[in-house]
């Protein structure tokens, strides 16, 4: 799945929805270049629903997966993953 305004701002890598999340990010879809920063999103109960890659993980841009998949399958945060502790943080 990916997000297309002019340009590809984030897409859908790992849905963890129906199957056992071990917590490694596998790429189960072709990476896009310019899409380097890690993110996951999570319902209310902090089940994690998929991962993926953003172009942004500081501005509003960043909110795009959470905006796109909200209402589809319920989720309610997205966490980025930081570079320097490997640690996935709430935006």
């Amino acid at each position: 799945m990916e997000c297309e305004r002019g340009i590809k701002m984030f897409i859908i890598t790992k849905w963890t929805k129906n199957i056992t999340d071990d917590g490694i990010d596998k790429i189960t879809d072709k990476k896009l270049n310019g899409l380097t920063h890690k993110f996951r999103l999570l319902d209310d109960d902090g089940i994690v629903y998929a991962y993926g890659y953003s172009d942004s993980c500081d501005d509003d841009k960043a909110f795009d997966p959470l905006d796109y998949c909200e209402y589809l399958y319920g989720v309610t945060e997205i966490q980025y993953k930081n570079s320097t502790t490997g640690l996935y943080e709430t935006l």
